[in-house]
């Protein structure tokens, strides 16, 4: 950071003069002040000039605007009121990646918002995660460099570089290989991603010596293996996209070259001159959705609604496909879901079966399904350091509502005799019950929209 000019300093004196903490250092500001207009051959007469100086000198030693992207004013072909953004996004993708109509609709819907995500207060993040490599999840991320508004250069890039990228002004952020970081890059990108979300968002750092602020706020698309780079409150933030290879039969239309992307270029052309003028509806209809779920999905509803009722209802259908995926994997619902399968595989299938607790976390930890993750369980947050949960973690998981699973003392069959003692169980009957709650809770959670097939554009 380049060191403050004379007048910029005489500022940093005077603000030291008239608001100074104590009197003490008011005092000290104003002799400091004083020897620097004596030292300038200067007087108190002109300190307003002074002042107005460092306010030019200020606007002067701000960064450069984000370079301009050429094809913010380029000519497209698609002028015909019958395209919308979203139809020309989903279309597009289409060609070059093949993924669920759910993922393909939020991914369309995320590019198209990044283009005018800074009219809403909350930027949702996408995550593409497979189980293995050559899952096209690369691949989504550079055709989304030729879609997003104004997207870093760099797929792997340092916390740095990042923080210098955003200084420049809104942007999208497009990272790589997530489950490849280090400790500290980790640490940082989950700063990032977990304050960044916000409009207004602002994050300081130590600079030469000096504190910079720097807005923070954009939308992010992060790729990487498995999934569990991001901790339970990251993933609250974000839409998490599964990615699966291509079959023979699914192959997409077009191979991706970065030296043949002149239709996405065009698309790109369309997003920028349709974004300049639009407004959207800053409280697009969120029936259905709660809490975080509802302000990540409001930006990208509000794009669907501007594209037409047919793309409206097919987004809506989308995000719920995410909603009730999101609710299922809950830590509560889980322990309830996974519970039952831990009774079922012991065999024990009457409501009055029980299972001590100790057992029962011996199993918790152990089972083997795709979404236990019991043996690595990061609390109820999702923010503690992963480890196996233990007896009291689980007891408070079959407490919270709508489970109202609670241990309670059981005595061996038979005659109790000196010595004996009682142990903690579980009944199979709590956990059935406890499924009954949830899903009526689904349901009253109101009917889902149909899926509408949208025209083509």
């Amino acid at each position: 950071m380049a060191k403050n000019t004379p007048s910029q300093h005489f500022r940093d004196l005077f603000n030291r003069y008239i608001a100074g903490s104590t009197e003490s250092e008011r005092a000290e500001g104003e002799k400091a002040m004083d020897r620097w207009l004596k030292r300038h051959g200067k007087s108190r007469i002109d300190a307003p000039a002074e002042l107005a100086q460092a306010v030019a000198d200020d606007k002067a030693s701000q960064p450069p605007p984000p370079p301009s992207d050429p094809r913010d004013a380029q000519p497209h072909p698609f002028e015909d009121p019958r395209f919308t953004p979203v139809g020309l996004v989903h279309g597009i993708v289409g060609k070059y990646l093949t993924m669920e109509w759910y993922v393909q609709v939020i991914y369309s819907l995320w590019i198209v918002f990044t283009h005018i995500y800074t009219q809403f207060e909350i930027a949702p993040r996408l995550v593409m995660v497979s189980e293995g490599p050559d899952s096209g999840k690369s691949t989504a991320r550079k055709v989304a460099s030729h879609l997003v508004y104004r997207p870093n250069a760099e797929a792997l890039i340092t916390a740095a570089a990042l923080r210098e990228y955003l200084d420049q002004g809104p942007g999208t952020v497009l990272l790589d290989e997530l489950d490849y970081l280090d400790t500290d890059a980790r640490r940082e990108l989950l700063k990032l991603w977990n304050h960044g979300h916000e409009r207004r968002a602002k994050m300081s750092w130590m600079v030469g010596g000096k504190r910079k602020s720097v807005d923070i706020h954009a939308p992010i698309l992060g790729a990487g293996v498995g999934g569990d780079f991001l901790e339970r409150t990251q993933a609250s933030r974000t839409f998490r996209l599964d990615m699966e290879p291509y079959t023979e039969e699914t192959r997409p239309e077009r191979r991706y070259d970065s030296n043949d992307v002149g239709d996405l270029n065009q698309v790109y052309s369309f997003l920028r001159n349709w974004a300049r003028t639009v407004k959207l509806s800053p409280k697009p209809d969120t029936t259905g959705l709660i809490r975080r779920f509802e302000d990540n999905a409001r930006g990208l509803l509000a794009v669907a609604d501007a594209c037409g009722p047919d793309w409206s209802k097919l987004a809506r259908d989308a995000i719920m496909v995410f909603s009730d995926r999101e609710k299922a994997e809950q830590p509560h619902f889980l322990f309830v879901k996974h519970g039952l399968a831990i009774f079922d595989a012991a065999g024990l299938d009457q409501v009055s079966d029980v299972m001590s607790t100790v057992l029962f976390n011996r199993e918790l930890r152990l089972l083997d399904l795709p979404d236990a993750r019991w043996s690595r369980y990061r609390g109820a947050g999702g923010m503690a350091y992963p480890h196996p949960i233990t007896v009291p973690e689980q007891a408070v998981l079959g407490r919270r509502k709508p489970n109202k699973i609670v241990s309670f003392s059981h005595w061996p069959a038979g005659k109790r005799v000196p010595g004996m003692s009682s142990t903690k169980v579980y009944r199979r009957g709590d956990f059935e019950a406890s499924l009954r709650r949830h899903e009526a809770a689904q349901e009253r959670a109101g009917p889902r929209l149909h899926l509408v097939k949208p025209t083509t554009d």
